[in-house]
């Protein structure tokens, strides 16, 4: 039967193991569901379920590394992170396992992505609040979240300001009065708002 042939700690809740079978396993316990923390000892018999056990714990604390590193850079949603872990092929189960992990401990939140995602949209685009839902909900945010986000983001810049920097800029360009309805309209702008003040 295999068994624990070195446990090397390298957090309070992280593990390395080497089995005598030769595998090799990083894990974070949190994972396990079988086995314990008390459980990984040198000399350790593991009978089939308990190898199964460290391999899942191993497969959810790959993917956690790996969400880790978008996180680092930036503010990342659940919807689309989970896309980039599948493509980099990790299996679903363990996505999911360890994003409601990093959720959990506040390394990943979409109301937060949502904040950050709506004032890096504003540097370069002049949208209104349908707009920017609709785009917030095709990145798989939920509808509540981004209602609430938009709340907060309204809270600190004018919606009709916004409109009125929007329709400067397209009489700039020479735009007809008809054609800049339709335009602010595809930019989430509400029509009453625009009739106001075109």
């Amino acid at each position: 039967m295999d068994s624990i042939r070195t446990v090397k700690q390298i957090s309070q809740d992280c593990f390395g193991i080497t089995t005598s079978a030769g595998s090799s396993f990083y894990i974070r316990t949190v994972y396990l569901k079988h086995i314990s923390q008390d459980d990984l000892f040198v000399g350790r018999c593991l009978d089939e379920e308990s190898v199964e056990d460290l391999t899942e714990a191993y497969g959810c604390f790959a993917a956690e590394k790996y969400a880790c590193s978008y996180l680092e850079s930036r503010e990342q949603g659940r919807f689309m992170l989970t896309q980039k872990l599948l493509k980099k092929g990790y299996e679903k189960k363990y996505i999911e396992q360890a994003l409601d992990y990093l959720e959990q401990r506040n390394y990943l939140d979409d109301f937060r992505f949502a904040e950050a995602w709506l004032r890096n949209r504003m540097i370069h685009h002049t949208e209104g609040r349908v707009k920017l839902l609709g785009e917030l909900m095709m990145r798989g945010i939920d509808r509540y979240v981004a209602e609430k986000a938009l709340d907060s983001f309204f809270s600190s810049f004018d919606e009709t300001m916004l409109l009125e920097k929007a329709i400067d800029k397209y009489k700039r360009q020479g735009m007809s009065t008809e054609v800049m309805k339709k335009k602010l309209m595809s930019k989430g702008f509400c029509y009453k708002s625009i009739l106001l003040k075109i």
